[in-house]
């Protein structure tokens, strides 16, 4: 069977920070894990402002990225969703191929009521594969008396596909456990095949994202070429037509609309609508 490309997206981190003083805004941000911490109280002759190592209850950051899986130069919009009680004093987004954006909004006074709730969107485009860390840190100071200050740091990962031509061979590719094999063909016509040695399995897809499946021995699996390339996991391959994910639990392939598969040695899944 002919071979495949791989290709692989990241998504940077963005980290934030936040204090008391004169009122400030804030900036955007975008999370898809959540770390948090705290620090320690400031000394203050009037007992209006200062910090405490207590956090503001329930703070949370969320991040999602969409599309999580893209090739070369495609816009990513990672969405940042802050929910929780507490004045939002600053923000630092880093993108994970050295691109940043945020500051410090400044220093916000102690003692007003408020939530930090707040949605925020940040677009970048990668202009290499890989896998990239998007973070955002936020920083929140809650009410009198305590004056809590706390910083949460959300995250998430985008992964830019390489090239087909530069990732395989011939279009085609191999799982780590060499089980799986697939091939994104341009030619007599567009499409992905992928299949599974045992058990024995085969899914085509075209560019629509129509699928053909086969189950068992009457299955044309094809042999790969014993120097067919192996996709990492984590890592993607792709075209405008079709990307290609390699994971612990199957490789999973789709067609920019989102509508693809998943291969395992489980069986064949749709994915998307």
């Amino acid at each position: 069977m002919r071979r495949l490309r791989a290709a692989l997206l990241v998504v940077p981190v963005v980290t934030l920070a936040a204090g008391c003083g004169s009122a400030g805004h804030t900036t955007p941000t975008t999370t898809h894990t959540t770390t948090r911490t705290t620090r320690a109280p400031s000394t203050s002759t009037t007992g209006a402002h200062g910090t405490t190592t207590t956090a503001p209850p329930g703070l949370t950051v969320q991040v999602t990225a969409s599309p999580s899986v893209m090739t070369v130069g495609t816009p990513v919009v990672f969405t940042v969703t802050i929910r929780g009680p507490g004045v939002l004093s600053g923000e630092d987004v880093h993108f994970g191929d050295g691109g940043t954006t945020g500051a410090n909004a400044g220093m916000v006074p102690c003692g007003q009521t408020a939530r930090a709730d707040a949605t925020r969107t940040y677009t970048h485009a990668y202009l290499a594969s890989g896998t990239y860390r998007f973070t955002d840190a936020v920083s929140v100071i809650g009410p009198q008396p305590t004056c809590t200050s706390e910083d949460v740091t959300g995250s998430a990962t985008a992964t830019v596909a390489a090239p087909v031509s530069s990732a395989t061979a011939d279009g085609a590719f191999l799982s780590p456990t060499r089980n799986l094999a697939c091939e994104i063909a341009q030619n007599p016509s567009s499409q992905v095949r992928c299949v599974s040695f045992a058990p024995p399995l085969l899914v085509t897809m075209t560019t629509d994202g129509t699928l053909t499946r086969c189950t068992g021995s009457s299955c044309e699996l094809g042999n790969p070429a014993s120097d067919t390339p192996v996709l990492a996991y984590g890592a993607a391959v792709g075209n405008p037509e079709f990307l290609c994910l390699s994971t612990t639990v199957g490789i999973t392939c789709t067609v920019p609309e989102g509508r693809g598969f998943t291969i395992s040695r489980s069986g064949v899944t749709t994915v998307g609508s």
